[in-house]
């Protein structure tokens, strides 16, 4: 926890890089947001696998076909993200 005299020099110090540097802070911002298009992708292409795992895998391939179907749900389930999560350098008021 910071005291507000470290807060407030901290804050400033974030300000001054949003001012100086613009397309560094957009890259960084851009690390925090979900991909929901590489998440779907990555789910059709886990359930495409999944039927070919059974047929050429047999019993081993039907294992891993339920693990590709189950990592492909999480993954779908995931796309849109929970609700964005604040940046690392933003402090969070907690209410007691």
């Amino acid at each position: 926890m910071l005291d507000p005299k470290e807060k407030a020099a901290f804050d400033g110090l974030i300000t001054q890089l949003r001012a100086a540097d613009p397309r560094f802070c957009r890259r960084v911002d851009r690390l925090s947001t979900p991909k929901p298009r590489l998440h779907t992708a990555a789910a059709v292409a886990l359930w495409l696998l999944a039927p070919l795992c059974i047929v050429f895998g047999g019993w081993t391939g039907a294992i891993f076909a339920a693990i590709c179907c189950a990592y492909g749900f999480r993954l779908y389930a995931k796309r849109n993200g929970n609700a964005p999560q604040p940046a690392w350098w933003v402090a969070t008021r907690r209410v007691p």
